[in-house]
This record gives C-alpha cells, sequence and structure tokens, in this order.
C-alpha cells in the first residue's frame, strides 16, 4: 500500500510541477498532447497494479505496462518509468525463473529497439546511443538487482536445506549408532551370560540323574558353580562398564577376551550333559577314529597359527560355544562332534549332533538342532560377518551340522548364512 501510494504522490508532484519529461524535453515523441492532470489517469491504474505485485507478479507488470503505454502516447514521463521499475523489479524477483530470464531478454531487447527507431527517425547516432544507454541503466538495472537478490536468497534457502539435511543425517547416524550398539551388547549378553546359564540349566538336569554318585554330582554341582561364578562376574564387568563415564578409562574392568586354545570348560559341560564329546576329522567333518591312533589324548582344535587376529579367535570361540550350547540343549544321541581345523588360511568351526532315526519330517528336523527363537544363528551369523566368515546350518548325512568358516587373515567372505538353515 505504502509503495503505490508514495509513488502516486511523487509521480502527481512531477507532473504537475512540470518536471516529468524522460528524454527530449516536453513534447518529444508526443502522439497525444494532452494537459498533464489527465496523465494522472494512467498513473493512478500503474500504481493500483502495484497493489497486487507480490501476490500477483505477471498480472500486475502486465497491467503496469498496458498503462506505461497509453502513458508514452503522451509523452513518456518519469512517473511512470518509476512505477515501471518497481514492477519489473517485483516480477523478476518473485516471478518464476521462465519470467526472469524472458523480461532480461525483453529489456535488452526494449533497449536496443528504442535505439533503432530513434537512429532510423532521428538519423542521429549521438541521441540513439545515449537513449540506449539510458533505457538500459533505467530497466536493465531493476532487472540485473532482482536476479541478484533472487540468486543470494535461493543459495540461503540451498543453505538451510543442506543444513537440515546434514542434521538429519547426523540424527539418522546417531539412531544407527545407537542400534548397533544395542544390538552388540544383545549379542554379548547373549553368547557371555545366556551361554554360562545354558550350561547352568544343563548340569543341573544332569544331576538329577547322578544322585547315587556322589563323585559324579560333585563334578556336575562344581561345574554349575564355576559357570556361576563366571556369568557373575562377567555380568557385573558388563555393568561396570556400561555405567561409567568413560569408556576408555584405564581404571574401568575388563572382560578377558575368550581363548578359543582352552576348550576344556566346554568340553566338561558336553560331558556333564551325559554326551561324549567328538573330536572330529580334519577331512570330512565325520568322527575321528583317525585321530584316535594317535597317542594322547585326542585333538578338538588345531593350533592356531602366529599372528591370527585375535578377532577371529574370539568369534570363532563365542561360535563353537553357541553350537555346542544348541546342540547339548536340542540334539540327540550319545556323542556330539566337534572340532576347529585350519586349512588353506581359513579356520573351520564344526558342530555336528545325532538326529533321531528316520527324523525326515520337519518336526523332527526341529526337535533335532533347529527348535528357538533363532538368535543363536542370529548371533553366529553376525560373529562370522564381523571377520568376513560364513556360517551353514542344516541337516547332512542324517546329522544336524553347524559350520563356521572364518579367514584367518579376516579377508573374503560376507557373513552369509545358508538359504536352508533355521535359527535356534
Amino acid at each position: 500500500m505504502l509503495p503505490a501510494a508514495g509513488l502516486f504522490v511523487l509521480g502527481a508532484f512531477l507532473y504537475l510541477a512540470g518536471a516529468y519529461p524522460f528524454f527530449g524535453g516536453e513534447g518529444t515523441f508526443v502522439v497525444w498532447a494532452v494537459p498533464p492532470g489527465w496523465r494522472l489517469l494512467p498513473l493512478a491504474g500503474a500504481c493500483a497494479a502495484v497493489l497486487v505485485r507480490r501476490h500477483r507478479p505477471g498480472t500486475a507488470l502486465g497491467a503496469g505496462t498496458a498503462f506505461a503505454a497509453v502513458d508514452a502516447l503522451f509523452g513518456f514521463g518519469v512517473p511512470m518509468l518509476l512505477v515501471l521499475c518497481e514492477l519489473l523489479h517485483n516480477a523478476a524477483l518473485r516471478g518464476s525463473h521462465r519470467t526472469s530470464r524472458v523480461l532480461l531478454r525483453a529489456v535488452l531487447l526494449a533497449a536496443a529497439s528504442a535505439g533503432v527507431l530513434t537512429l532510423v527517425l532521428l538519423r542521429d547516432g549521438q541521441v540513439a546511443v545515449l537513449l540506449v544507454i539510458l533505457v538500459l541503466t533505467v530497466l536493465f538495472v531493476p532487472v540485473w538487482w532482482a536476479l541478484e537478490l533472487r540468486r543470494e536468497r535461493e543459495l540461503a534457502d540451498a543453505e538451510r536445506a543442506r543444513a537440515d539435511q546434514q542434521a538429519t543425517i547426523a540424527e539418522l547416524d546417531r539412531r544407527s549408532a545407537i542400534a548397533e550398539e544395542r544390538s552388540r551388547m544383545a549379542r554379548d549378553l547373549h553368547d557371555v551370560i545366556a551361554g554360562h546359564l545354558s550350561a547352568i540349566a544343563i548340569q543341573a538336569d544332569a544331576a538329577r540323574s547322578l544322585r547315587e554318585d556322589p563323585e559324579a554330582m560333585e563334578k556336575v554341582t562344581a561345574g554349575m558353580r564355576e559357570n556361576s561364578l563366571a556369568a557373575l562376574g562377567e555380568m557385573r564387568a558388563m555393568i561396570e562398564l556400561l555405567r561409567g563415564p568413560d569408556p576408555e578409562a584405564d581404571d574401568l574392568p575388563q572382560m578377558a577376551p575368550a581363548r578359543l586354545s582352552d576348550p576344556g570348560a566346554l568340553l566338561d559341560s558336553v560331558r556333564a550333559a551325559g554326551l561324549e564329546p567328538v573330536p572330529l576329522s580334519a577331512e570330512d567333518g565325520r568322527d575321528g577314529d583317525a585321530a584316535a591312533e594317535v597317542p594322547g589324548p585326542p585333538a578338538f582344535l588345531d593350533p592356531l597359527p602366529d599372528g591370527t587376529p585375535a578377532a577371529v579367535e574370539l568369534a570363532a570361540h563365542r561360535i563353537l560355544r553357541e553350537a555346542v550350547t544348541n546342540a547339548v540343549k536340542h540334539g540327540r544321541g550319545p556323542r556330539l562332534w566337534l572340532g576347529a581345523r585350519v586349512r588353506d588360511g581359513r579356520l573351520r568351526v564344526e558342530v555336528v549332533n545325532e538326529m533321531p532315526d528316520g527324523a525326515t519330517d520337519e518336526p523332527a528336523r526341529r526337535a533335532a538342532g533347529a527348535g528357538g527363537t533363532g538368535i543363536g544363528l542370529l548371533t553366529m551369523r553376525e560373529r562370522a560377518a564381523e571377520v568376513g566368515g560364513t556360517i551353514t546350518a542344516g541337516e547332512h548325512d542324517g546329522r544336524w551340522r553347524v559350520r563356521a568358516v572364518l579367514p584367518l587373515d579376516r579377508r573374503g567372505g560376507d557373513g552369509h548364512v545358508d538359504p536352508g538353515s533355521v535359527g535356534r
């Protein structure tokens, strides 16, 4: 409202004062001479168009141009030129990109046309050049200024959008980190604590059948106590680690990394459950008849080569423990085959348990080795994937077999699980 009123008041003053001719003095290029007061009518119409310039920039410019054409018949004056500059600036600033480009070309075309017409009609090159410069100065500058303002505004909008995107990405990264940490904690709880608790439950079941054998009962209860203390210690260390202000602090308790080279506690859990652990042969994954010919205790695990990454050994230990726990809980038969063999730069961890005779239907297979929630196989898959290994689980030669192949140099593999395998 104020710009329109201000332009009209200024224009009326210039018209009534006689200080309005734009070029060449009063009477130059006049098609129809009228009193100055009559020129207020097209000026009022153009100022009315200024009122709607923000909401309808194209319509306002079109109406203002029409009133300016009428005013040009009376001798184009400065007041109408000021209104036209405002409308041009607004249309270039608020209109579409196409409108802005069209306006820029139109102003350049108008300047060239004015120069050519002046040269043809007046045959005066100096006047023609001067007119071109005046048109460019008066009409081109508002459009150019609007385009610069528009460019800066779009750059600011782009920066704000970029900042919003970065904030969104940061939030997604934060949520992903939280989800990953929760998954890691769940996996550690399952591997570390659930393994001990499962061993305690298995040993407690075994203790029921050993009431007449005090020596065996004492051995089983000692194993239960050992697993209980280990679970409590690891749980306490994990809780204090989570509650500590600085995860890197040296005074926080640290859980000792599990070692694959010491399977004694694992084998004791198998025996306490009433199963006989049998070492797998290195060649075909069956029982270790050939190994039994070698003097000394059977070799369940091959010695790991020097330089084996601790992460690979930890993953192998966790996978072996989880597979043995599941086999003891869900398997059948008096024997359990297990072993860890080193071949061709890879560590093969394998656990095999018997399935019931004639177990060919799905319920029997689930009872033999695949019943459960699927968390066990999921954690084994994640452990293998972390070091570039693979996991397969399923029926093999009438037995249920879980096999993990881990690269000793942590290269290769994608943590793949056989499509037919079922989680426990």
